[in-house]
């Protein structure tokens, strides 16, 4: 039951991200992962058939949706009128900002914001781009993701780090790998997650990467407590990557793209980047020779971290829980 008192309230997502879940968890709404088939023409259309089946069902009063996916987006916009609730949209990197450039995938992106009841965005820039095309925005960042039943206290023998990678088009890997070459001449190991086949590389190329291929769930966090040393890195200017509240949530030394949003939120426990191969391999040096200082600072910085989202949290549910009384009242 959601705190609006009504369990009529719903959050449908079309992907399994951890976002997801530690959102719908803190505003204590019911999450619906819709888990899909593979190939674009079949996602989309049993994507389409089981969400509209769940709006029937349920008939909610309050939706909260992942944008992306814009089709899912579009689709939710689409049912309002019909199922006659208010519409939230989650609205990540990729719902603000059309990815490829494309204009057209803009105006599309920026029609669905505006018609939007509320959009949650992570950072300040992309709250004044939502405002500024008619739409209403409010900034809420990931929810430390609680990952106290995979915690482990040990860490591995040497200096292990964990490159968090999907392969996006925005992630700086090739660099990574560059990086993992000299710093392999000083006993670091770089091990990289993610499915790398899919960018069409060959492991044997970069013999001093330990490529791990998609992990499972347990055994991702498994190998995230035993690392000392986390980089996640984009080169968008405007995106919180996922990694860094991972590395947050274990207390691990972050390195990160020196960007004004991830510089703003990450503030504590983080060494900035280039993107760049020596810049890389700089920041984990001193991530690592510096990592108990930097412990110490993501422990300060978790706990106002916590007050800020529950602080937030209250400020969406307290949009939401008048939509649900104004509903009840007609």
């Amino acid at each position: 039951m959601a705190q609006t008192g009504d369990n009529r309230v719903l959050w449908i997502t079309w992907e399994n991200q951890l976002r997801n879940r530690s959102m719908a968890d803190k505003l204590n709404v019911e999450l619906y992962e819709i888990r899909l088939p593979t190939g674009r023409l079949k996602r989309y259309l049993a994507g389409s058939i089981r969400t509209l089946g769940l709006l029937k069902r349920v008939h909610p009063k309050v939706v909260y949706a992942q944008n992306p996916s814009v089709v899912l987006t579009a689709l939710i916009i689409l049912s309002r009128s019909f199922f006659q609730y208010k519409f939230v949209s989650d609205s990540h990197f990729g719902g603000v900002t059309a990815y490829n450039g494309s204009w057209l995938f803009q105006k599309i992106l920026d029609f669905c914001n505006r018609q939007a009841d509320l959009v949650i965005v992570t950072n300040d820039e992309h709250a004044r781009y939502i405002n500024s095309i008619g739409g209403k925005s409010f900034v809420c960042e990931d929810p430390l993701p609680d990952l106290s039943q995979h915690y482990e206290n040990e860490q591995a023998d040497g200096k292990i780090v964990l490159f968090i990678c999907s392969y996006d088009i925005d992630e700086p890997y090739i660099e990574v790998f560059m990086a993992a070459r000299l710093l392999a001449q000083e006993g670091y190991t770089i091990c990289v997650s993610g499915n790398y086949s899919k960018r069409g590389i060959r492991p044997e190329d970069y013999p001093d990467v330990t490529f791990l291929g998609f992990l499972s769930e347990q055994a991702f966090y498994q190998v995230l407590y035993q690392s000392h040393v986390v980089i996640d890195l984009t080169t968008h200017e405007n995106c919180l990557v996922c990694g860094a509240y991972e590395a947050m949530a274990a207390e691990k030394p972050l390195v990160t793209s020196d960007t004004r949003a991830l510089r703003k939120h990450f503030n504590k426990g983080t060494v900035f980047s280039e993107n760049s191969t020596d810049s890389i391999a700089s920041a984990v040096r001193a991530a690592y020779e510096n990592r108990q200082a930097l412990i110490l600072e993501i422990k300060k910085w978790k706990e106002l971290a916590l007050l800020d989202t529950a602080r937030k949290v209250e400020g969406i549910l307290e949009v939401t829980r008048s939509w649900v009384q104004t509903t009840s009242i007609n």
